[in-house]
């Protein structure tokens, strides 16, 4: 294994000293541009997840209070504004 990656990484120093010099580097950068992205990409999906997987707990846990303290006949707010004048 050693070997063919020391051919494969002598192959490359010598095409970066040919005249074709350029190729190479272009390469590279792509290839570190490429890995970036996917980096960036992995990285936003596992944060899309982890939220989703807070919003989906939030509302289990809410169905779960509403369960035990109304036996699913009413749903909990938080706030209610019975109170004040209905604007038409």
């Amino acid at each position: 294994m050693s070997v063919i990656a020391s051919k494969t990484r002598k192959e490359l120093e010598f095409a970066t000293t040919s005249a074709r010099g350029h190729h190479a580097s272009i390469l590279s950068a792509v290839s570190i541009a490429t890995g970036f992205v996917r980096r960036a990409a992995v990285k936003s999906a596992r944060l899309f997840m982890h939220a989703m997987d807070v919003i989906a707990e939030a509302r289990m846990q809410r169905a779960k209070i509403e369960l035990e303290l109304y036996r699913n006949r009413y749903k909990h707010t938080s706030k209610n504004d019975d109170d004040l004048p209905v604007v038409r």
